[in-house]
Parts: structure tokens; C-alpha cells; sequence
């Protein structure tokens, strides 16, 4: 047994840290010009959309490697056998997929909702709001984002970064149903390979060549799922290297960077540009995988662990939370007049931070952590 890979899941944390690290920034920057933060860190480290493409990657990982060792045990020549055999792990898999994801994004749509209706004159938002919980329900939330986003603004201007939450849904549903179409770990294996080598290396490229195509939709983004399934499949075979922790720390601090600036330094509809991303989310997660301690940063270990560890809650919060802090310190309860601009906006950015960490560690502690376990029994 490769002993790098123990606690391999206190590295996939901080790299969760750091993707929601790069998300939020990209957000805030997006809702209040971050203008004292141009002192901080140059433009074109504003935007933080390698973090989505991690998630992903994360996600793809650990889903599939929940997923290996229940399969082994399914049996049944034909796949309607294999499915009647599958039925209990379907169902675990299911409820904990549930328990994991609605909780918290309900409370949110209702902490958003009770909000709006107290500070809004116009009630015209509360149809586009009720309708967010059935999108993200039947998991079509990133189709409605790109519908209409433009015309919802105020609705979006919360609820958007959901659409993220759509797509892995959607691989959720379908992805156990395919593993089982496949009679066994070898088969998964070259499809999981198959599929991500199909979507990075041809739907990606195409999508960003012939242009028009939604930033949001599902097959823009699957390609890190279904990497890092093939990853989970490897992993799970034992087939990891030993590595050096202070090259793998090299390697995760220099991938970690170029995610960080690559968005920014390229146009994004370049037709590699989204592959690169998807290629360099994916080695980050293998390193953390097959790397023990490849993503202890000294100095920012602890920070990215803890924020890994909130960042479901964080990731689903921080976008209303940033427009309520534009909201309040727009408005007379904030004491602008008294603050240079730079001071403005640094205050700003605090509160709307504190303010993110503060909730995300209510709903994590009181809603996601309790029903997540709950969904594991």
C-alpha cells in the first residue's frame, strides 16, 4: 500500500480552501470593484474560474471512489440484473447525495427569500425566486442561469453560482446508472477515460471554436467529472507512485498559480482555453491524491483545511451575502461619507468576508454537517 496516500482527503480539503478561495474573489470583484485590493494583487489575479473547474475535479474524484467498492459487490450478467442487485447502494447513494446538497441550499433560498421581501418594493422577484428551488430540485438551475440571468438580475445576483450545484446533479443521477451498464472495474475504468478525453479534447474545444455556446451548460463541463472518476478507478487499483511531498509541493503551488492567473492572462473563448484549466484542476487533485501533503502550503495549510471544510456552505452563501453587503453599505445605515474610497471599499469586502465566514459556519455546523451524517445512515 502506497502510504502517501493516507489522509490523502486533508489535501483534497485545502484544495477545496483554495477553489473557493478563487471563487469568491472572482465574485466580489464581479459585485464590488475590489479597487484597494488593485494594491493587494494585480487585475489579472480578479478572476477565479480555474476554482469551478476544481470542484469539479474534486467531485468527480470522490464521488467515483464512493462508488468503487459498492459496485464490486453487484452482481448479474445482464445490466437489468445488475440494477435489481444495485437497488439499496442506489438508494444510500441517492439519500446521501440529497442530505448532502438540499439542506443548505434551501435554507439559503430562505434566508434570500424573507430578505428580499423585507428590503424590495417590487415583488415581481418572488416568482423568478420561487421558481429557483424546482430548478435546482430537477437540477436544470445552470439552464436558467444562462436563460435568464440578464432579465433576472436581482434574482441571480443570489442565486447564480448554484448552477455548478445543476451539473454535478445531473452527473449524480446518470453517472451510478452507467458504472452498472458496465460489468466491471475495467470497463468503468476505459469509460470514465473515454468520456473525459471526449468531452476535453473535442466537446470543450469545439464549444469555445464555434462560439455562441453557454458558458453554463452541462457538456462545457464535464470533462474534470469524468477525469477525476478515471482517477478514483486508479486510485482504487493501487496504481499511485511514491513521490517526493517537497516536489509534489513544487508542482501543486506551480499548478495552483497558473490556475489562478490562466483565466485571466487568455481570451476564454480560445478554443483551448477551457482545456487548459481542466487539465491543470485535474493534476491538482491527482497530486493531493497520490501526494501526501502536496497542498500543506506553510503558512495557509490551516487556513484552506478550515475553508475547505465550510466551502459547500460558503460556496452557496457568499454570492447573496455579497450583494446584501453592496445593499448595506449602499445604503443609510453605513456611514460612507465619513471613509476615502479606498477605505470604502476595504470595508466592504470585510464585512461581506466576516459576514460569508459567519453564516457558513452556522449552516455548516447546524444544517449541512448534521444532515449530511444523517444521510449516511
Amino acid at each position: 500500500m502506497n502510504n502517501n496516500k493516507i489522509n490523502f482527503f486533508d489535501d483534497i480539503e485545502r484544495l477545496r480552501g483554495f477553489a473557493c478561495l478563487l471563487v469568491y474573489i472572482q465574485h466580489f470583484a464581479l459585485i464590488c470593484p475590489l479597487k484597494f485590493i488593485y494594491n493587494i494583487l494585480p487585475a489579472y489575479l480578479l478572476r477565479g474560474e480555474g476554482g469551478m473547474r476544481i470542484f469539479f475535479a474534486i467531485s468527480g474524484f470522490v464521488v467515483t471512489l464512493s462508488l468503487v467498492k459498492k459496485l464490486e459487490s453487484i452482481s448479474g450478467e445482464q445490466f437489468i440484473d445488475r440494477l435489481n442487485s444495485a437497488r439499496s447502494m442506489l438508494y444510500s447513494f441517492y439519500k446521501n447525495r440529497f442530505f448532502r446538497i438540499f439542506p443548505v441550499v434551501f435554507i439559503m433560498l430562505l434566508i434570500m427569500f424573507t430578505f428580499m421581501y423585507l428590503t424590495e418594493n417590487d415583488t415581481n422577484f418572488m416568482w423568478s425566486l420561487l421558481r429557483c428551488p424546482i430548478d435546482v430540485f430537477f437540477g436544470v438551475h445552470n439552464y436558467s442561469v444562462g436563460a435568464f440571468a440578464e432579465v433576472e438580475k436581482i434574482h441571480f445576483g443570489g442565486t447564480g453560482s448554484l448552477w455548478t450545484l445543476a451539473v454535478e446533479g445531473q452527473f449524480y443521477l446518470l453517472w451510478p446508472i452507467v458504472l452498472l451498464l458496465c460489468k466491471d472495474n475495467n470497463i468503468r475504468t476505459i469509460v470514465s477515460l473515454g468520456m473525459g478525453c471526449l468531452f476535453l479534447l473535442v466537446v470543450q474545444p469545439m464549444a469555445s471554436y464555434l462560439g455562441g455556446i453557454s458558458y453554463y451548460s452541462t457538456y462545457n463541463n464535464l470533462a474534470e467529472l469524468f477525469l477525476g472518476s478515471f482517477f478514483a478507478f486508479i486510485y482504487k487499483e493501487d496504481m499511485g507512485k511514491n513521490a517526493n511531498r517537497i516536489v509534489g509541493l513544487i508542482a501543486s503551488t506551480i499548478m495552483a498559480l497558473a490556475i489562478w492567473y490562466y483565466p485571466s492572462s487568455i481570451d476564454r473563448n480560445v478554443f483551448f482555453c477551457k482545456m487548459v484549466l481542466s487539465i491543470i484542476s485535474v493534476s491538482l487533485v491527482v497530486l493531493c491524491v497520490f501526494v501526501r501533503g502536496s497542498f500543506n502550503v506553510p503558512g495557509l495549510g490551516r487556513i484552506f483545511q478550515y475553508l475547505g471544510s465550510r466551502s459547500f456552505s460558503f460556496y452557496v452563501i457568499h454570492l447573496f451575502i455579497a450583494n446584501v453587503t453592496v445593499w448595506y453599505v449602499n445604503s443609510i445605515h453605513f456611514p460612507k461619507e465619513s471613509f476615502s474610497t479606498y477605505d470604502f471599499y476595504k470595508y466592504e469586502f470585510i464585512i461581506g468576508t466576516v459576514a460569508s465566514l459567519v453564516l457558513a459556519e452556522i449552516l455548516y455546523r447546524f444544517v449541512e454537517k448534521p444532515l449530511r451524517n444523517f444521510g449516511r445512515k
